[in-house]
């Protein structure tokens, strides 16, 4: 009995663990939002922002998916800063980018460049804000 009784709490505990750490970034007080580059042949710089009704920013996530027919860079500027890109992705053909972490402003950008002739495709980003 005592043995059936510890290897059900290993087992709740394991259970437990895996779900927690393989759980996506959404939590109860983040706001999950889409934006769609909408002409994936041009430069173009995006701005991500709360949502008013959210308090105090302690993390984010982007989730960047899609396809392109070419090479395009993709960055992560802090929101008032021309400085280099706090992170930084080369993509061609199938995207699938995931960024996230620590954040406490209440914008993020994204920075959108094709590094080739990209006449094809679509690219959509999932974002949301971790708020108090």
């Amino acid at each position: 009995m005592k043995l059936l009784l510890i290897i059900t709490i290993i087992t709740l505990i394991g259970t437990t663990l895996w779900i927690y750490n393989n759980e996506t970034s959404y939590t109860p007080n983040q706001v999950n939002r889409v934006y769609k580059i909408e002409d994936i042949g041009k430069k173009s710089t995006i701005l991500l922002h709360k949502r008013e009704s959210q308090g105090d920013i302690y993390g984010f996530f982007v989730y960047i998916t899609g396809n392109i027919n070419g090479k395009a860079r993709i960055s992560l500027v802090y929101q008032d800063s021309n400085k280099n890109p706090q992170r930084s992705e080369d993509v061609s053909g199938e995207v699938d980018i995931k960024w996230g972490g620590d954040w406490y402003a209440d914008k993020l950008k994204i920075e959108y460049e094709p590094l080739s002739d990209i006449t094809n495709g679509s690219l959509s980003l999932e974002y949301g804000f971790d708020a108090m």
